[in-house]
């Protein structure tokens, strides 16, 4: 699995002068070796099958931090099951950890954190997602929208 010029897929095939991908989409695609070693691509699966994948959400600030994380991780245990050749699809060394990730404008922000399987990586993270919100509507725990304030000035009650 390679990522170049932001496109991701499974290498079919390397020849003399040009190397194929199946993408992520179902696309058949092709690069001249020499276009494809000219720029910096990555190889997802060179040493590990997984990827690191971080999703972020903000709750409300006054949310029990401790609370949220103990709702996610057990929701979360769902999606810890095997593809079709019976791997994890996430890493069981590392598993999945919900960290304080830092403050937001609008909200208190959590990163949920996983190695995922590459070929996974997309069907996981909107199943993420979709359970991570899932939980914390069930819950009652926010998750906030930006918000400004917005102040109007009239120019005729100005005192010079």
């Amino acid at each position: 699995w390679i990522e170049c010029d932001g496109i991701r897929g499974k290498v079919t095939a390397i020849s003399y002068q040009s190397t194929q991908m199946e993408t992520t989409e179902g696309a058949v695609m092709s690069f001249l070796n020499t276009s494809l070693f000219n720029k910096n691509y990555k190889n997802l699966t060179r040493n590990n099958e997984y990827e690191y994948v971080k999703i972020v959400v903000g709750v409300a600030y006054g949310s029990d931090v401790d609370k949220v994380r103990e709702l996610l991780l057990e929701a979360l245990k769902q999606l810890q099951t095997k593809d079709s050749f019976k791997r994890n699809i996430v890493d069981m060394k590392t598993g999945v950890t919900v960290v304080f990730d830092g403050f937001g404008d609008n909200s208190v922000n959590i990163a949920i954190k996983q190695n995922v399987l590459v070929p996974e990586r997309y069907r996981y993270e909107a199943k993420a997602k979709e359970v991570i919100y899932n939980t914390l509507n069930a819950n009652g725990i926010s998750i906030p929208f930006p918000q400004r304030d917005v102040h109007i000035v009239n120019d005729t009650e100005r005192v010079e």
